[in-house]
């Protein structure tokens, strides 16, 4: 499985990497441990397969002069029957643009991406927990509601990455090429 997805600065990092701790150490989520190397970030697009080199050759051309885009998080989001709690970004004109852009430039592959990042039906989140008990979910939005406040966050990097099952089943993300933003 491949995907495309946007990480922030630093202290959007250190805030959500906190909250996700938190949720572990209280005994709410570990989605955060589940896999190794999970940085917070919103996906753009997820592949089942793709023909790696030519779509990081694709990647790296596509994305050379992209710049920085600034977000606000102010409100949580689950979605239904899903048992996820998600931090919701303000929908800015340049992020729906920048994910518009990278559907259309790389629609060769549609054919492998899952239609939930298709354009008009992407909802740009953050994934604060998953798999929760409905009792759960409750128990993290209370938790997060609480302990966080409105996060203004840069988004600096974009990143192709493979998620690789390991044979014990351990899990893990593999940067295969990531773009720091101008």
């Amino acid at each position: 499985m491949y995907g495309v997805v946007l990480h922030f600065d630093s202290n959007t990092e250190y805030i959500i990497n906190n909250l996700w701790k938190e949720l572990s150490d209280n005994g709410i989520s570990n989605y955060a441990y589940e896999i190794q190397n999970r940085k917070p970030h919103i996906t753009l697009a997820d592949y089942s397969d793709l023909e790696e080199a030519h779509y990081k050759e694709l990647f790296e051309q596509y994305y050379e002069s992209a710049t920085r885009i600034y977000l606000t998080f102010s409100m949580f989001g689950t979605f239904i029957n899903s048992g996820a709690l998600f931090l919701s970004p303000n929908p800015t004109r340049e992020l729906i643009e920048l994910h518009f852009n990278h559907h259309n430039h790389f629609k060769q592959y549609s054919v492998f991406s899952n239609s939930l990042y298709y354009p008009e039906r992407w909802i740009p989140h953050c994934t604060i927990a998953n798999r929760l008990t409905n009792q759960k979910l409750l128990e993290a939005l209370q938790y997060s509601t609480n302990r966080l406040e409105m996060i203004r966050a840069e988004v600096q990097e974009i990143s192709f990455i493979k998620l690789l099952i390991q044979d014990n089943n351990n899990k893990r993300v593999e940067t295969i090429f990531s773009k720091r933003l101008l």
